[in-house]
């Protein structure tokens, strides 16, 4: 089994504003615990020893947070920090990592990716094969498929409208992977896209392959609507409200997750919403269909998932 794994955490998250002003997104919560949280558990699960998460955006929150993640999980997974002085992308970060990771293949996954998918199975179709440089987790996404699959699962091409020479089937890649350490020497110092990493190195007659899985669960949280619509699935129509969150006398209808010490005030109305760990709403606030974040006191925030965002002073 792969012992090592690679979280990529580094990204602006742009697409979350203006939530993700607040947070990188590996530290958006799902259901009252990170995305880092998630898959440092998920990893874990897999056989994963060694974990390694790199940083950029909002850099001392990320790196204390993945201080914390280390600890709680000492003696069953080892989890260190790559932080990166500049944004490094995909290709550099895994570059920049390379001493952390070792000489053994690893698994390297997004952070803004929430999936059952099976990391074991995936690992086991790599090692199967000494000879490949990466395995690229693919799923049947009609909508996004990008990747031109030929025989055996050999990866023929990427992001090409046409359709290449022995493509048997088109998928999308699902933001997991397993990679050879052979990896580090073929990227190029610097900022990289992973990608094109592995369509120079095919191109040099590299093995790139895929493997197709569809899991139960596949969600890329890419925007603010995408991240609660995830929330919303996962909850199933029920309030999911933590332990030191104050709820007495608010008006809950539908689903909520309301976070670590946060506020909801009697009279407040709250429905299908996710609540930010100590976020306060006021007695005389409703917020339906949302992500609410901050304080009243601190210019706090709702991006209401139907459209529109506010901010309430």
């Amino acid at each position: 089994m792969i012992e090592t794994a690679m979280i990529l955490g580094a990204g602006l998250g742009t697409r979350l504003r203006p939530l993700s002003l607040l947070r990188p997104k590996p530290l958006f919560p799902v259901l009252n615990k990170t995305m880092l949280e998630w898959w440092a558990e998920f990893l874990s699960s897999a056989g994963v020893k060694r974990l390694v998460i790199n940083a950029h955006y909002l850099a001392p929150m990320m790196l204390e947070r993945i201080d914390l993640l280390a600890r709680s999980f000492a003696g069953r997974l080892e989890i260190l920090p790559s932080p990166e002085a500049e944004i490094l992308g995909s290709g550099g970060g895994v570059r920049q990592a390379a001493a952390l990771l070792g000489d053994r293949d690893f698994l390297v996954v997004n952070a803004d990716i929430f999936s059952d998918f099976d990391l074991v199975k995936l690992a086991r179709a790599h090692l199967a094969d000494p000879g490949r440089l990466a395995t690229l987790g693919l799923i049947e996404r009609p909508e996004t498929a990008n990747v031109a699959v030929g025989e055996g699962g050999r990866i023929l091409a990427f992001r090409r409208p046409e359709a290449a020479a022995g493509e048997i089937s088109r998928q999308s890649y699902c933001g997991l992977m397993a990679l050879s350490p052979a990896i580090f020497d073929l990227t190029p110092p610097g900022p990289s896209d992973i990608i094109e990493v592995f369509a120079s190195a095919m191109a040099a007659g590299a093995s790139v392959f895929g493997w197709l899985y569809e899991p139960a669960i596949w969600r890329d949280i890419g925007t603010a609507a995408d991240y609660w619509d995830l929330n919303r699935s996962l909850a199933a129509g029920r309030s999911i409200i933590h332990s030191t969150a104050r709820t007495e006398g608010a008006r809950l209808s539908g689903w909520n997750v309301i976070g670590r010490d946060a506020v909801i005030q009697p009279g407040a109305a709250v429905e299908n919403c996710v609540i930010w760990p100590d976020s306060v709403i006021l007695g005389d606030a409703s917020a339906k269909n949302a992500v609410a974040a901050g304080s009243a006191a601190a210019d706090a925030l709702i991006v209401f998932c139907d459209g529109g965002t506010r901010r309430d002073d």
